[in-house]
């Protein structure tokens, strides 16, 4: 199960997901992305693990995360909820 609280969902949310966990060029890597949460194409996954004096990279990873469903929810925020104590019933 996966929560996330944002103040903006496209610049907090939707930024870690394209800009971090699927980008294949993050962080110095080449043709990578996240092997536990990324996007993984149909030809298989592959992930380097940065060695001194060589890397070691892992071939043919399977699957960790599959999606089932989700949603998005959205909470008030105080000046919402300030507004909403004040309103009689």
């Amino acid at each position: 199960m996966f929560l996330a609280l944002n103040a903006s969902f496209r610049r907090q949310f939707e930024f870690v997901q394209q800009t971090w966990v699927n980008n294949p060029k993050f962080g110095g890597l080449y043709d990578e992305r996240d092997p536990l949460i990324g996007h993984v194409p149909k030809e298989g996954q592959h992930f380097s693990i940065p060695a001194d004096p060589a890397r070691r990279r892992l071939s043919n990873l399977a699957t960790f995360v599959s999606m089932r469903g989700g949603g998005y929810f959205f909470v008030p925020g105080l000046t919402a909820l300030e507004w909403l104590s004040h309103r009689t019933p």
